[in-house]
Formats: C-alpha cells, structure tokens, sequence
C-alpha cells in the first residue's frame, strides 16, 4: 500500500486535497470518483524528508524509458486498454522519477486525454522522439509496435553509453587516486617530515620550502581550497551552460585529435540511429531531422542540423542538405544517397548505425588509451616532486653526517 496525494472538486465546485491510501494510482482514482469527484491532480505523496525531494535532472534516465516502452509494448499487444496498461506500468515501477511521471500520465488520460497528448505535457521528462513516435503510433494504429521500436532503440542508445562509461571508469580512478595520494601527502607526510628536519637542525632546499608551504596552507586553510575548487566546478557548469560557452566547449570535443573522432562517431550513430527509427514510425523527413537535431550534445551539430532543415523545407533532399556538415564522415553522405534512390533510407540508416555505433566504441576505446598514460605521468610528477623534496634535505644531512 501506498500514500497518494490528491486534490479534487466536488459537485459545489469547491476544491479539497489530502492523502488517500491505495495500492495503485488506478485504485485511489476510481475510490475518490466513486464519491462523485472530480480529479484535479493524483500523485505519489513521497512525505516532507529531505530524502524524499527531487535532486537533478528531471528526464527520465535510458533505463527507465526502455522499461517503460517494453512494458507499454508487451501490454498493448496483449490487447490490454491503455488505461490499464498505465495503471499496470505505475505498480511495477521502482523509479521515483518513472512512478511520478507514470502516474501524471494515468491520469491525465483518466480525464479524458489522449496518450499522446499525455505524454507531451510530461516534454523535459520524457525525451521528443518518444512523443513524436507515440503520436504517429495512435494516428496509425500501431502503438504497440511503435513502442516495441522505442524499446529498441533506447536499448540500443542505453548500450553506447554503458560502453563509454565503462571505458571511462579507468581514467577516473587514477584522476580520483591521484588527487587523494597528492593531498594525503602534502597533509601527513610533508609536515611531519618538515618538523623532523627542523629538530635535526637539517638545511631545506626551496622546493622543500615550496612543499611545506603548500602543505601548510592546505592544513590551515582547506576550507578555502574547498570553496575555490566548488566556484571553479559551478563556474565551468555555467560557462559550459551559456550559448558561448557551450559553443566553444562543442568546437573543442571536436577538435581535439583523439577526443574528436570519438565525439564525431558518437554524434553520427546517434543521428542515423535516430533518423532511422523515425522513419520507420511514418514520422516524415523534415519531423525526423527537427528531433535528432534536438538530441545531439553538440551545439556546432545542432545548428548545422538546424540549416539542413531550412534546405529541407525548400525542398532539398537530406543527402544534399547534410553534405555541409563536415564532421560527419562522407559515408553517411553516400549511403543516405543510396536510400534516398532506392527508397529504403530506414533500412540504409539503420545498417550505418550499427556501424558509426562499432565505430564510436574503438574511437572511445583509443581515447581511454590515449588517457591512461597520461594519468599516470601525471601521477608520477606530483608524487616525484613530493618524493623529492623529503627525499633532498635527508640526504643533505646524510652527506653532512658523514
């Protein structure tokens, strides 16, 4: 059982809210209409806990939208009613996030919505190609295989971004280990070995006055270091989130010579991958180019994506429109071409997907590669450095000893 917020009107217009308890949101919408009320809003109550609020972003995660698209997919193929099937989905869900969307659709379609339109008020949570594809599903007919295609292509987009981070896992633990044996040293070791040297009546060379300096101000003055490191994340988050900033940030991913091609063949799979589910949901050229364009990363592709469409609309065909986009690679060129003249540009798309998708993994693959090395240089420098500095006044006072 569960606690459900809810605000309802009653036949004298007048509006009432409180909790009910129910085992669905199905459950506690038929109970509080079964009393002649009219539902305003119907929701998880998730209690006051600081625990219990909503922190990041508000999209739903690759994970849940394929949970969400199979089980919607299974359930309206076995000839369950929408309805239904939304009340059925909420129960089974373990998201706080899914649940609450889940359950705002339910009853938005309670009252009377369609599903589509359902799923367009819940835009900045649920992604536009979900939305689109959903809408060309109920104008066809076909949901139920509309969504099964959904599945499959956030199945597929949740597999290339498992890998990436996968990949990434590595060069994140050396980063991570590199800062924490840094400051471990300079907080326990350098001052320690510094008053050590101080009672022998030892000499410090400059860079040993450097370290001791450093490892003072760090000992004393860490909340400062704290703060400065917290301004500069939040400072890049909001230069990063500016229309310069995020231009810039876009030209350098793909500029850079091995972060590049990873970017670059990332951004392809996803623009065949996308265009090609599109297509194949009956969604038309321009419609499908408009969505991409909105879930690539890049800021330089969303607005070479942006033109393309521009060239569209006056009739351009999609080969001639993109051929401008010099970061994609010339075989998309060649093979939407080939599409275009035979008619089968899903199916071409599709096949380029699975390859630009094999394609981002070894480019990814490369840039970890590339990485690696560096990291441990990094490593190595900081430590010798640290290393050096005891290590000099030690064998200064060895030689003197002698």
């Amino acid at each position: 059982m569960a606690n459900f917020r809810y605000q309802v009107i009653d036949a004298n217009g007048k509006m009432s809210e409180g909790i009910i308890e129910a085992s669905s949101i199905g459950e506690a919408s038929r109970r509080l209409k079964a009393d002649g009320k009219f539902i305003a809003s119907l929701s998880l109550d998730k209690g006051g806990s600081i625990w219990n609020m909503d922190i990041g972003s508000p999209k739903l995660g690759t994970k849940d939208l394929v949970l969400i698209s199979r089980q919607l997919a299974s359930l309206l193929s076995a000839g369950i009613t929408v309805v239904r099937s939304l009340d059925m989905l909420y129960q089974q869900l373990e998201s706080k996030k899914a649940k609450k969307c889940i359950g705002e659709i339910y009853e938005s379609v309670q009252s009377g919505r369609n599903l589509s339109e359902a799923f367009a008020d819940q835009r900045g949570v649920i992604p536009n190609i979900m939305i689109s594809m959903i809408s060309a599903g109920e104008e066809s007919g076909r949901l139920d295989e509309v969504m099964e295609r959904l599945a499959e292509h956030f199945a597929k987009e949740a597999k290339v971004k498992n890998k990436i981070s996968s990949a990434m896992i590595y060069p994140k633990i050396l980063a991570g280990l590199t800062a924490v044996v840094a400051i471990g040293l300079l907080t326990f070791l350098v001052p320690k070995v510094g008053v050590t040297i101080s009672e022998l009546g030892g000499e410090m060379p400059a860079l040993t006055k450097g370290l001791l300096a450093v490892s003072g101000s760090l000992v004393k003055f860490w909340y400062i270091y704290l703060s400065v490191t917290g301004l500069l994340v939040y400072g890049f988050r909001l230069w990063k989130s500016s229309d310069k900033g995020s231009e810039q940030w876009s030209k350098l991913m793909l500029t850079i010579p091995v972060v590049g091609k990873a970017t670059k063949m990332t951004a392809s799979a996803r623009f065949t991958r996308t265009v090609a589910t599109l297509l194949k949901s009956g969604i038309s050229v321009l419609q499908a180019v408009e969505i991409t364009e909105k879930s690539l990363d890049n800021v330089i592709l969303q607005k070479k994506l942006e033109l393309a469409r521009v060239e569209i609309r006056k009739g351009t065909s999609l080969s001639r429109s993109i051929r401008d986009i010099t970061e994609f690679p010339p075989m998309i060129y060649a093979m939407v071409s080939i599409g275009e003249e035979s008619g089968t540009l899903d199916s071409i798309l599709e096949k380029a997907a699975d390859y630009f998708e094999d394609e981002a993994d070894s480019a990814t693959q490369k840039m970890v590669s590339a990485l690696e090395p560096i990291m441990i240089i990094i490593m190595a420098i900081i430590v010798g450095v640290v290393v050096g500095g005891i290590a000099m006044p030690i064998l200064t006072m060895a030689k003197w000893l002698l």
